[in-house]
């Protein structure tokens, strides 16, 4: 790597060994929601900071997040990932499902988030709408002190359906009001939002 390359996450580090095998079923059903490649990196740094950590994926779409989570995750830590949609979360099962840390339920995420207990949780990936523009606070009080929470698609994109546009200010606003936590904006991809709980 040299100054004037393009930073680019795949020259230093390769995919995870699945993700070619989730991406191809992923296609085939004609299912655009995947989570792109710069989050799936960000994601697997993320869950290589909590060894042995309890992590709850929000919307498992094809599996695509849950593939670079598990990627990042060490051999105790377990990943909880609800959809609500068995048909896209039947490629998930069928090529992470025999993974021992992992964990798929096809319920109402909103359950889930009710169900949990508080500061339960090590790491939070919002990639649907429970727990980002519906039940945030619930969310955010499943995380244990020192927990992060990420969401992604904060940014304008032209894939974006019109009634998501409106509820991106609304979410911004809540997440910067928050001050148990330290928050970062990453501009890149669909955009992403980091946070890390500093109290409990």
């Amino acid at each position: 790597f040299t100054g004037t390359d393009a930073m680019d996450e795949a020259t230093f580090q390769p995919p995870p060994k699945l993700l070619d095998a989730v991406m191809a079923d992923t296609r085939g059903l004609g299912f655009q929601k995947w989570c792109w490649p710069q989050v799936g990196a960000l994601l697997r740094v993320m869950a290589s900071l909590k060894p042995g950590g309890r992590l709850l994926e929000i919307g498992t779409g094809t599996g695509v997040g849950t593939c670079w989570l598990l990627d990042g995750m060490d051999a105790s830590a377990r990943l909880l990932t609800v959809d609500i949609d068995v048909r896209v979360q039947t490629v998930a099962r069928s090529r992470l499902g025999n993974d021992p840390r992992l964990t798929l339920l096809c319920e109402d995420a909103a359950a889930v988030i009710r169900r949990e207990p508080p500061n339960s949780f090590d790491l939070i990936f919002a990639d649907g709408g429970a727990g980002k523009h519906a039940l945030l606070d619930e969310a955010l009080a499943l995380l244990r002190p020192g927990g992060i929470y990420i969401c992604d698609d904060p940014k304008p994109h032209p894939m974006w359906p019109p009634e998501h546009a409106v509820k991106i200010p609304p979410l911004m606003k809540a997440l910067d009001a928050r001050r148990d936590f330290r928050r970062i904006y990453i501009d890149w991809s669909s955009g992403v939002v980091v946070m890390v709980k500093t109290s409990g």
